[in-house]
């Protein structure tokens, strides 16, 4: 005969009720195990999934533009309690343990930005935007006595591609390229997108700017590399001039701060201040 235990008047047999147990376990220890740094686990996977699903919609404006100042409170809310518990799971890492060397900046939402207008480029023979972006006023400023001089000396300008980032942007980031880039290794992502708060692209003052020229090169699209960036006269004219303007560039080749090399990243510095390459994408 087989085992079985009574339950709310139906009789449930043992084996089931032990697998069901089983699942349980099994589940719950591949959710509240800690993640492992090169891969999560197919459970793990799930959950971001899911979350990058959710957080895709919300991101997105009507035109198809992304929205930077994105609230990080705004995503969360979208999300279930498990959802919920994986994001938070992941960003209470260390980043130093994924290998990244760089400083934190802050989660403060800066409440005076400039907007910066769309400006379209052509890639493969069609016409795209680089979407609304926002800047600090005097970053924004440098830029443009920066392309105005790019102008004269080369007939060539740079556009900016990304500039403020809030948390909840970068946040969505990092988990959009864990999961559709980097085949959910945490430690690969950290290479190439920071966490809420550690990014150059969230700091209210020494902000950064990530550029795309005319022709739609920036180093990272789908089928480029930075070494495409590298060879355009725009970007060694960037080595020879930025410095003027308050501009550096931040990730070298071979840098210390554990960030891959980004030709296209530049940030801002208050005149004044000691120069140094610190942030991340």
């Amino acid at each position: 005969m087989l085992a079985s235990v009574r339950t709310k008047g139906r009789f449930v047999p043992l084996a089931i009720l032990g697998l069901v147990l089983a699942v349980l376990v099994v589940s719950g220890y591949a959710f509240y195990t800690k993640p492992n740094f090169e891969r999560l686990n197919p459970l793990q996977r799930y959950v971001v999934a899911a979350v990058v699903a959710k957080w895709e919609k919300q991101v997105e404006a009507p035109s198809g533009e992304k929205q930077p100042r994105m609230e990080y409170n705004s995503l969360m809310n979208q999300l279930n309690f498990i959802e919920k518990m994986m994001v938070e799971r992941i960003f209470a890492i260390d980043p130093g343990e994924l290998g990244f060397k760089g400083p934190f900046h802050t989660l403060e939402q800066p409440g005076n930005l400039v907007k910066v207008p769309p400006r379209t480029y052509i890639l493969k023979g069609q016409g795209k935007s680089t979407g609304s972006q926002y800047c600090p006023e005097a970053s924004y400023n440098d830029y443009l006595r920066m392309m105005a001089q790019m102008r004269r000396d080369l007939g060539r300008e740079l556009f900016i591609n990304s500039g403020y980032r809030s948390p909840g942007m970068q946040a969505y980031l990092f988990l959009y390229y864990l999961a559709k880039t980097h085949q959910y290794s945490l430690q690969e992502t950290a290479r190439a997108v920071a966490f809420p708060g550690y990014s150059e692209h969230g700091d209210p003052v020494n902000n950064a700017l990530d550029f795309i020229n005319a022709a739609g090169i920036d180093g990272e699209s789908p089928g480029q590399t930075p070494e495409d960036f590298e060879r355009l006269p725009e970007y060694q004219w960037l080595l020879q001039h930025a410095h003027k303007f308050n501009f550096y560039l931040s990730y070298p080749r071979n840098n210390s701060l554990g960030v891959a090399f980004e030709p296209w990243h530049w940030h801002w510095e208050k005149p004044g201040s000691a120069k140094a390459a610190t942030g991340t994408k």
